[in-house]
Parts: C-alpha cells; structure tokens; sequence
C-alpha cells in the first residue's frame, strides 16, 4: 500500500513552497488509494516550538490537506513528533554501532576544525580523516559523537522518479555524524529511521534534500531496511529566477489567506506548479486533480511564482462560485445584511476575497458630486413619482422616462446619473446597482436610497 509523508519543521507558518510539496504528496497518495501521513521534524530545539507546529498544521487543514496520521490524530505508527521518538533513535544508533558500521567518535570539535582548516589548505576534501574508526573504543560514559562509516562499497545509484538516474560516489562523503556530542540525532539519521519504522513507501520531497540522500540509502543499506522510491521537486523561483523568498512578496500560505485568496484555488495553483495536468487543463477540481496527478508529469526544471497568474486563477474560481457559497468567505473581511447581493453584482469584477469591501464602498460611504441641479432634481422627481426600480425592467422603464423628462440620452445620460446614484464614475452597471442599492437602503438604516442621494445632489 502506498505511504507517503509531509514532514514538516515547526519553526513558523507554512511556506508556499512546503505547501507544493504537502500537495503532491497527498495528491500522490490520494490517487493511489494510499495513506498521508504528517511527521513533525522538531529536533531543532531552539527552534521548534508547539505554537509553530499548530500555525503549520492549520495552515495545512486551510488547504483541505487532511492526513490520515499524524501528531493530532495518532496512528499505529506513533509517536509523529521527533522530538518523542529519541529512545527509537538511541536503539537504532546502538544497533548499528553492534553492527561494525557506526563507530564512537571522541574527537573535541577544536581538533576537528583544526584537521577541516589543514585540508582546505592542502585541497582536500574535508573529510574526517578516521581516526576513532581505527582506534575503536566503546566508552559510552565519555562524551562523544557517534558516527556511521561509509563502507568500501558506498557507491549509490537512485532512480528518481522525477530526475532519473541520481549516482553518488563514495568518494563525496566522509564518515558522517549520525549522534551528537549532546545525545540529539542528526536529520539524516532520524529521517532514516521514521521512514523505516512508518512504512513510508515513496519520498516526495525538496530538490534542496537531494544531496542527504546518498547518506540516508547507505543507513539504509547498513540496516537492511527495503530503501524507498525517491521522488525530489523543483525549487520554486521568483519571477526574477531567484529562489522565492520574501522579497518577492508574500511567501506563506497564510499570508494568501489573509490576502482574500481561496484555499481551492491555492491548491490549484501550486499543483500546477511543475506539474501539468494530461489534458491541459489549468483549472481543476480537486478530485479531478486526484484523478489525473501522477509524478511522471512533474517537471524536474525549477518552477516560476507568478503572482498574477495566481490573481487571475483565484478570480476565475470567485467567478464560479454563487454568492451563497461566498458570503460566508467574504464576511471575514467585510459584513452586512445585504453583503450576498452585493457579493452577487460585483463577483465577476474581483480576484480576491478582500476585494470586496473597497468594490462595496460606494453602498455604504456616499458623498455628494458635482451633478447639475436640473438633472439632480429630474432624477429626484422620478424616484419620488415612480419609485427606486428594484428589478432590470424597472430600471429601463425609469431610463426611457429619464430621456423624456430631461432631453439626455447615451453618455449625457448615464454619466450623470451614475455620479448621483454611487458618487463615483466608475462601479457596476446601473441595471444591477441601483436595485442593489434600493435593498441594501431598506434592510441597513446606514444606506442611503437611490432617492435620498438624488436629492443630496440638489443645491
């Protein structure tokens, strides 16, 4: 059964590009009918904290990204905090020291620095040159570091299911620390383990974590442990082909939910990123993008954030929505008691969420314009003697009596009459703001009628 994981580090919300890489794994074990699991790497003591761990994992559930296992949920694989499984880690690390393949190391970090700045100089790999492994002692009451020895046959050849064949030579590496002078485990000893011990069957992880992975398959090879499928995703660059960061604007997810974007059409956005869908579709479902996500269509090539694609993505999703569906969204960032037919004039005229309190404005905030007095006080006897229309035939009868009354027609026309009704030269169409605004006046005291602003245009 395929067993995928997101393993993130609790150290503040979470980034845009984590969240691409949260996406794909569960996409990936969605269609698979197969299991999404969430490990918290919080070994970082300094670092992690429970608050960022609970700003992740909402940030996670934002994005509809529910996991089957994790630290909240439990699972037959617990614990899934790191920072709980440190007697695991201390079996595991005793078991390869009994196997001949890790070694106590007792080496005082000024000698070590002292051998790294001696190789530098002579151009030399910075290897550790041995020493504890040729005179091997087992005295565990003596600070030390523990590290694994990387074997004569410690060649590794992957094949990625994004990049392909991925080789390493032995030669890259030294004997690496697998244990701390402090007791803590090191990031590609723990990750080993974890993914051992929770059946984890494919890695779907950063480019950036490519380079772990020679040492982690040979902790593998040493345990002899099944080695997962290795799946590593392109870096997400900035629009200037920079790696994304900050500068190019925001970078978490929560950020963009607070910037009134939808949690359906982040996640439509970031699969997109590096991956394409088989028909060529940039709008999905998202059990349509469960149907159709496979790795074989994820670019290795870095992916571009474009911020305005992103816009218009979010718009189109807005767009399709019915204002019932969005009121309850809208109302985080703007309320009152005629917000859904206010949502339904304007939604095909915004992007975001957020957009509409200020495209709203003119419902609530009226100040009086320069208007001519005949044609305010034409506009103000209509209203008076017909009423305020409420539905779009009612507005084109009110027009055609308009044309009479004042001698206007086409721009003469409506131009005035929109700067009266809404203040302002620009907003939605008259056929759909004025009932809006004959509604809004009788269900909110603070709205003043169609009629009530023609008459303040009157001096």
């Amino acid at each position: 059964m395929t067993r995928v994981r997101f393993a993130p580090s609790p150290t503040g919300h979470l980034h845009v590009g984590g969240a691409r890489t949260a996406i794909f794994n569960w996409l990936f074990a969605h269609h698979a009918g197969g299991t999404f699991i969430i490990r918290v790497e919080d070994t970082d003591q300094a670092r992690s904290t429970r608050e960022s761990e609970q700003m992740v994992l909402d940030d996670l559930r934002w994005l509809g990204l529910q996991w089957d296992e994790g630290p909240d949920v439990g699972g037959p694989h617990q614990p899934y905090r790191q920072s709980e499984r440190t007697e695991i880690y201390g079996r595991v690390t005793r078991e390869l020291i009994e196997r001949g393949v890790a070694y106590r190391c007792y080496c005082a970090e000024e000698e070590l620095e002292a051998k790294r700045k001696q190789a530098e100089v002579e151009g030399r790999p910075p290897h550790y040159d041995l020493k504890c492994w040729h005179n091997r002692r087992n005295d565990a009451d003596v600070s030390h570091a523990v590290r694994f020895h990387v074997p004569d046959d410690g060649d590794v050849e992957i094949d990625d299911l994004i990049r392909g064949k991925v080789a390493w030579k032995k030669e890259s590496l030294g004997d690496f620390i697998v244990g701390r002078s402090d007791g803590l485990p090191t990031y590609n000893f723990t990750v080993v383990v974890d993914d051992h011990d929770m059946e984890i069957t494919h890695v779907i992880r950063a480019e950036e974590h490519l380079t772990n992975t020679h040492r982690q398959v040979l902790i593998y090879r040493a345990m002899g442990w099944r080695v997962p499928e290795f799946a590593h995703v392109s870096l997400i660059l900035g629009q200037d082909r920079s790696k994304l960061s900050k500068r190019h604007g925001a970078t978490s997810v929560s950020q963009y939910a607070e910037d009134g974007f939808l949690a359906d059409a982040m996640l439509n956005y970031l699969a997109l990123l590096g991956w394409s869908s088989p028909d060529g579709a940039e709008i999905f479902s998202r059990d349509e993008a469960i149907a159709k996500f496979s790795l074989d269509r994820v670019n290795a090539a870095p992916a571009v954030f474009d911020p305005q694609k992103l816009d218009w993505l979010n718009g189109q999703y807005i767009h399709r929505m019915s204002a019932a569906e969005l009121r309850p969204l809208v109302a985080r960032f703007f309320d009152a008691p005629w917000l859904e037919e206010g949502i339904d004039v304007l939604k095909t005229s915004v992007t975001r969420l957020t957009q509409f309190g200020e495209a709203l404005r003119f419902v609530r905030d009226y100040e009086a314009p320069e208007v001519e007095r005949p044609f305010a006080e034409a506009l103000a006897n209509e209203l008076r003697e017909n009423g305020t229309p409420g539905t779009a035939d009612e507005y084109k009868a009110m027009v055609e009596r308009l044309k009479t009354s004042t001698g206007l027609k086409g721009k003469t026309l409506f131009m005035p009459l929109r700067l009266a009704i809404s203040g302002s030269e620009h907003g939605p169409e008259l056929v759909r703001m004025i009932p809006l605004l004959k509604h809004a006046s009788e269900a909110d005291a603070s709205v003043l009628s169609p009629l009530q602003r023609a008459e303040r245009c009157i001096r």
